[in-house]
């Protein structure tokens, strides 16, 4: 009887597995011609594909696959190039790519009403990990963006945030010749079921990019557990006054992240905390809305703050 339980609960937790949804085509193993001198990575846009079919026709190549892969047979490459004395950031999305002569007013976003343009998506990882190679120049620094949401929205925000669910960002800005793992959490801003997952990757620090950057990447993946920590409020007691986040960690069991994200998605502030007592932190950061993340392994909470 022991025996029967056990094999299970062994094949419900290797079913749950397989049901957790990835994301499409996040080996880059398969490509597909879309109009574009150059193919693009099945599932995934570029500048060349995007809402506006005349700046797309001027726009540079700024993507490519590449056989130097961490597994499988390829790797997406991304590459700044300037044009006219702009630099066009190395980006591609599994959304769309909304493009501007001006590079500011540029961002990627999810079409609900075209399955090009979107990943539908209803599940809840606890992070996203892959492989990467960067090639920096001039203190350039690269990203791999996802947001769970629902509805419409885009990265940056751009008024959007309120159909936010969840984010993670890693920004690559130290040189590596060698394939290296990242690991980043995601940040649950509320309890909402995602409808569509959104990512952005990209070889250039946005609008600052610098001629010559490259990043290759491979081998994108939603971890999850088998318990997510962000079903269970973290037993904290905090507020915010003044410009100061007050604190009381005196309940707390676990080590606690601490981090606090400005709405561009940047980590602005992080504070390990292992002494579980009250504190005080007193913030400096420009004014403007802040999302502020208390993570422990086995709970989280978040809360949001204005700085004024």
């Amino acid at each position: 009887m022991k025996k029967s339980l056990s094999i299970l609960i062994c094949l419900f937790y290797i079913s749950s597995y397989f049901n957790q949804s990835q994301i499409d085509n996040g080996g880059f193993e398969n490509w597909e011609n879309a109009g574009t001198s150059v193919d693009e990575p099945t599932e995934w846009s570029s500048i060349k594909t995007s809402d506006d079919p005349t700046l797309a026709g001027f726009a540079p190549v700024v993507w490519g696959q590449s056989s130097d892969a961490h597994s499988g047979n390829y790797s997406l490459e991304m590459t700044n190039v300037s044009v006219f004395g702009v630099v066009a950031n190395g980006i591609v999305t599994n959304g769309r790519v909304h493009a501007d002569f001006d590079p500011s007013l540029g961002y990627v976003f999810t079409d609900p009403n075209d399955s090009r343009w979107h990943q539908s998506f209803s599940d809840k990882p606890d992070s996203l990990v892959g492989w990467y190679k960067y090639s920096p120049n001039g203190g350039d620094k690269a990203k791999a963006e996802a947001i769970l949401h629902s509805g419409n929205a885009q990265i940056p925000e751009n008024g959007t945030f309120s159909n936010w669910i969840a984010q993670a960002r890693a920004d690559f800005n130290a040189s590596t010749s060698s394939w290296t793992r990242f690991s980043v959490p995601f940040t649950y801003f509320n309890n909402s079921t995602p409808e569509y997952i959104l990512l952005v990757l990209t070889s250039g620090d946005s609008t600052v990019a610098v001629n010559g950057s490259q990043l290759l990447l491979d081998d994108l993946e939603l971890i999850y557990s088998s318990t997510s920590v962000n079903e269970v409020d973290l037993n904290i007691d905090s507020r915010f006054w003044e410009n100061v986040l007050y604190v009381d960690f005196s309940n707390t069991v676990d080590p606690v992240v601490l981090q606090v994200f400005d709405l561009s998605g940047k980590n602005v502030y992080s504070n390990n905390i292992t002494d579980f007592t009250r504190k005080e932190y007193h913030f400096d950061f420009p004014k403007g809305l802040y999302l502020v993340n208390f993570l422990s392994k086995s709970a989280s909470k978040t809360m949001k703050i204005i700085m004024q």
